[in-house]
């Protein structure tokens, strides 16, 4: 058994994934840890999706909804909900069940090697091309202007510890790009394989234009080459209603 976890994941327009990714991850943390708490934060969706979390809430209050006033960004989601969680160890997935809850324990596992950070590294990524593409460049621009360790990979399924959390938790670039954050303050960092599944409903939301935009701003804001404005010139995310 595991001591105590707090599962971060954004949420953007996944009201049909909700219930099943609730069903099988607090079967998987039920039976693997302590204690154990689920963030879920929406950033702006136009279905249902924060009702649905409502009610999980209602079941479950250890799900902790939060909702977002506006369209923010998955990064700056994330953002508010490690600036959330309360326990020792911290898992970040997505929402459309493409990373199996089943899979947090190779994570865990690896993590109790003594890393700060482990990412769950896809054994055959289910992305679309241009995704694929995108975070082959931005791997190695986080190699550039980041120094990531040589065979480090990085993804939004990850285990991290909370000192690590904490220190991220302070930043206030408004450009928000966790990953970056976090090889600012360690080089501590694992991989481990995970399955990656077919997106179960709807499409991604990403696109070649979004990405190529991602790819300057991480240059911009984490290179160090520009000194780059905008610290304070507006919010990481403003919050409009909670379950807590």
């Amino acid at each position: 058994m595991f001591d105590n976890i707090s599962v971060i994941i954004p949420v953007y327009n996944s009201e049909k994934s909700l219930y099943e990714l609730y069903i099988r991850l607090s079967s998987f943390l039920e039976n693997s840890c302590n204690n154990h708490e689920i963030i879920l934060i929406d950033d702006g969706s136009t279905d249902h999706s924060y009702i649905e979390m409502g009610k999980l809430h209602e079941v479950d209050n250890r799900v902790k909804a939060i909702g977002l006033d506006g369209n923010f960004g998955q990064q700056n989601a994330l953002m508010c909900g490690l600036r959330h969680a309360k326990y020792e160890t911290i898992v970040t997935m997505d929402d459309d069940l493409q990373h199996p809850p089943e899979e947090i324990i190779k994570l865990l596992n690896e993590l109790g090697q003594g890393y700060d950070v482990v990412y769950g590294i896809p054994l055959n990524k289910k992305h679309s091309f241009y995704r694929n593409i995108g975070t082959k460049l931005t791997d190695g621009l986080f190699h550039i202007i980041c120094g990531k360790p040589n065979g480090i990979r990085v993804s939004s399924f990850r285990a991290m510890r909370k000192h690590i959390v904490e220190a991220i938790s302070i930043d206030n670039t408004s450009f928000v790009y966790i990953s970056a954050i976090t090889l600012k303050h360690t080089k501590n960092i694992g991989n481990v394989m995970v399955t990656h599944n077919e997106r179960k409903f709807g499409k991604s939301n990403y696109n070649m234009i979004q990405l190529t935009k991602v790819f300057l701003k991480l240059f911009i804001y984490y290179s160090g080459v520009f000194r780059a404005t905008g610290h304070h010139t507006k919010p990481q995310y403003v919050l409009k209603n909670t379950y807590l």
